[in-house]
This record gives structure tokens, sequence and C-alpha cells, in this order.
């Protein structure tokens, strides 16, 4: 590899006034030289001033009227040349060295691929950003790419080449970052966690928001990776309804120090409705894949 490969950083967007400025200044403080990495924002079908404010920084900007994220990358990597590609999202803030630690993983690993750190800033506290929060912790981040070679598309850097030996993101409703990572792998190229290769998510998803995503991970997760399949297998999968909400056993299996660390009622509630909207997701995704 080069000491300074070309790099394009692809950002879809919609609706994103409230977070490209400074995504956008956060990729123009690289340490990376300037003159070998470009931006592009690809604009999803925003209604508000996204578009505007991307050129109003000089920036590329490309449209992609279908209505995926997935989309919108894909097209950026049709539209360019550059010798890597690394994907983060309007919402995310890079590390000034980001684009540094991620080619020097590549190149010190060998990789087609490198998923990065991604930390979380709560903006708004709410349940579900706290359970965001509490959930992807960077030692579960190393695990998750180590050990199953799924890399999130908020902090991904592939080589050009990859897409061209085996194809651009397949568009499905969940998981086609996780689906691209894995295809990856199981060609025997090397998947790489850089750990000092570091955005921000600015996590500022209302309760419901995360309800509806934990629904759509679950449902994405078994249409793409579990064997089961049908009605059967659905009414098999009631053995596991969350029908308790979540106290385990009950408050006396707890000391009187553990009750009083232990979350408020409404948290518990929240996780519990949060496992009823995977249980439903994973039925829903059972029965979808009825032959």
């Amino acid at each position: 590899m080069p000491e300074f490969p070309t790099i394009t950083v692809v950002i879809p967007a919609l609706n994103e006034q409230q977070h490209i400025d400074a995504c956008l200044d956060s990729l123009h403080s690289q340490s990376y030289p300037s003159d070998r990495y470009s931006v592009v924002v690809v604009d999803n079908g925003s209604t508000d001033k996204t578009p505007e404010m991307v050129q109003a920084k000089g920036v590329r900007l490309l449209h992609e009227p279908r209505k995926s994220a997935f989309w919108a990358r894909n097209l950026a990597i049709e539209n360019s040349e550059s010798d890597w590609l690394a994907f983060t999202d309007a919402d995310c803030l890079a590390d000034r060295d980001w684009l540094t630690n991620l080619v020097r993983c590549a190149s010190g690993r060998d990789a087609m691929l490198v998923g990065g750190l991604i930390s979380y800033d709560m903006v708004f506290d709410t349940l579900g950003n706290r359970l965001l929060m509490e959930t992807h912790q960077p030692d579960q981040l190393r695990r998750t790419i180590e050990d199953h070679h799924s890399v999130a598309s908020g902090n991904m850097f592939v080589r050009r080449d990859a897409f061209e030996m085996h194809g651009l993101f397949n568009v499905i409703a969940w998981g086609s970052d996780i689906d691209f990572s894995k295809r990856i792998a199981e060609q025997n190229h090397v998947v790489a966690f850089a750990e000092d290769a570091m955005v921000t998510h600015q996590c500022d998803l209302s309760n419901w928001e995360y309800w509806r995503r934990s629904f759509e991970t679950r449902y994405g997760q078994v249409l793409l990776f579990d064997q089961r399949q049908g009605w059967l297998a659905a009414a098999r999968n009631f053995v596991s309804i969350p029908w308790r909400p979540g106290f385990r056993g009950g408050v006396n299996r707890y000391s009187t120090e553990e009750i009083k660390k232990a979350p408020a009622i409404s948290d518990w509630l929240y996780r519990w409705v949060n496992r009823w909207m995977e249980f439903f997701g994973e039925q829903m995704a059972l029965i979808k894949k009825t032959k």
C-alpha cells in the first residue's frame, strides 16, 4: 500500500441539517494529507436545508432519490475513483486522526476492510439513548468485528477492489453493512478493528425511535442469519416470549444494596417493552421467510 493512498469519505444524508455542518468540519480538519482525500455527501431526498449547507461548505454533493443509505453509498462508490472508501454518518464526528489511523491499521494488517471505534455522546437524556450507549461499549465492538466480522457503516474503511471483486452493498431491509463485511471475511480477506480510528455518534434518539430500531434490527438479523423459517418456527418461538418485565425472578433475589443500585421502574419497563419489540421483529421475520 502507498504511504498515503487516496480516500473518498462517503456520507449519506437525509434531513441532516442539525448535524451535517459539524460532521463536515470534523472531516476538513483531518491530520491526513488534504490532497489525498475528498469528501462526498449523497443526499437521499432531504426536504430541509441539508443540500444547501453541503454546497455552502464546498463539498461535492450527489443525489440519490431511492430511499436507503446504502443506495446512497453505492452511488458514491460508482462515482469515485480513490484507492479506498471511508464511510461514516452525518450524525458522527470524526477524530482528527481518523483517516490516518484507518490507513495505518489497514497497512499493518494487510486488511481489505477495517472497522473503527464508534463512541457515543448523549445529546438527549432518554432511556433509549442510555440503552444505546450501554449496549455499544468498546469491548463489545471489538468482539463484534474481530470475532464475528460485523462492521457498521458508521465507521467502515474499504479497499476499492473489494467492491470490484465482490459487488456493492446489497440494499436489503437491514444489515447491508454487516452482510458486506461478512462476505469479505468469507473470502478469506482480513477484516480488522482499529481502536484508535474513532468517530463519535450523536445520540439523539427518542425512546420510540430506539424501540423501532430494536424491532428492525432483530427483524433483519433473523432474515439474514437465522436458518429458521415459517409459521411453525414462529409458533415454536413463543417459548421465548418475554413475559417477565426484566426483574429476573423478583426483587427478593436482590440484596438491599443491589436494590438501591437497580434502575428505576421506568427503566425496567422500557427494557421490557424493548424485548417485546425484538420478539415481534423475530416473529415477523420468521413468518416473512415462509416458502
